[in-house]
């Protein structure tokens, strides 16, 4: 990660340069030739979307409704390994590469966060698997699925926001700096509430994303991090207003649908899908949640029933 105090690079996504950049590994952007669509990579494929353009896919299991994998800003598919095979015991689980991340060539130029949404969808077309879907965004890919919901909500049977970025978040984080007394605000880059990183317009992004005022009565979960305070990164003085800041905004994603969970992963730090610092059981969890309330055609039940026995605290 590139940006080292500017808080690009860090996983609570709020204060300094880019709170929205956040969320995956370095973005990787391979100079070698690329094999053909037809070659398996790692247990996926290149799908051909048009335009001479090609995207790695990489779905298991069978069973509906299918699970859509987005993977945090500069993430790709390897951030899923924590919960796509188990996933995929009982539906088809689908994780994918972005433009320029992983096995997918990189887009000339700028593009937004309405270019990848347009690209998820041919992806999906162009490789036959069909909606109803359930989407999961970890991190910026939180905001690209509510994006992707919200515009097409015949195709969504849930969403599920893996500590997701939240709405007019850079903007926040311009705000929170503005705040902070002056001795923080000199050693601590102003943050950009119009950044562009990675040939990615992230302002444009959030412009889009601050017209979603409702999922409508999709099922849906938001998950938040636990482990909201100790990041080295942020400036100790801003570390309480921006964990305040973050769970407000997560309270915020739980009231896009009055058929919500918000419960928070206790021992987990931003990386909630992964092992290790993460607890991917309750990502795993919500997902099974969701796709049962959505087979069912009921509403999601309660989130003490959900993740009893779980290291998790419901909130709301």
């Amino acid at each position: 990660m590139s940006a080292p105090l500017a808080l690009r690079a860090v996983p609570i996504l709020l204060v300094c340069a880019l709170a929205a950049g956040c969320g995956g590994h370095a973005a990787t952007q391979q100079a070698a030739k690329r094999p053909p669509s037809h070659v398996i990579l790692n247990g996926g494929r290149l799908v051909d979307i048009g335009g001479g353009r090609s995207l790695y896919l990489k779905c298991v299991g069978t069973g509906g409704p299918t699970v859509v994998l987005e993977a945090g800003f500069g993430g790709n598919t390897d951030n899923w390994n924590g919960v796509q095979p188990q996933l995929g015991s009982t539906m088809r689980t689908c994780s994918y590469d972005r433009a320029g991340l992983g096995n997918s060539l990189p887009l000339s130029g700028i593009h937004d966060a309405a270019a990848e949404v347009k690209d998820l969808q041919r992806l999906l077309s162009r490789a036959h698997v069909p909606p109803p879907y359930i989407l999961v965004g970890h991190s910026y890919g939180g905001m690209l699925v509510r994006l992707f919901a919200h515009a097409h909500p015949d195709e969504t049977a849930g969403v599920v926001l893996v500590d997701a970025m939240g709405r007019n978040q850079d903007k926040r984080a311009v705000a929170l700096w503005r705040a902070a007394p002056k001795r923080v605000r000199d050693r601590v880059p102003k943050p950009s509430a119009h950044p562009v990183v990675d040939g990615v317009d992230l302002g444009a992004g959030e412009a889009l994303d601050a017209k979603v005022k409702s999922l409508g009565l999709t099922p849906l979960v938001v998950i938040t991090r636990g482990q909201l305070i100790g990041d080295p990164e942020i400036a100790p003085p801003l570390q309480r207003p921006a964990a305040r800041l973050w769970t407000r905004m997560q309270d915020e994603l739980a009231a896009l649908s009055p058929d919500s969970i918000h419960v928070v992963a206790t021992r987990s730090g931003h990386f909630v899908q992964t092992f290790g610092t993460g607890q991917p059981g309750v990502v795993i969890r919500a997902v099974r949640a969701v796709a049962d309330a959505a087979n069912a055609h009921r509403p999601l039940w309660s989130c003490g029933h959900v993740f009893a026995g779980l290291a998790a605290r419901c909130r709301g």
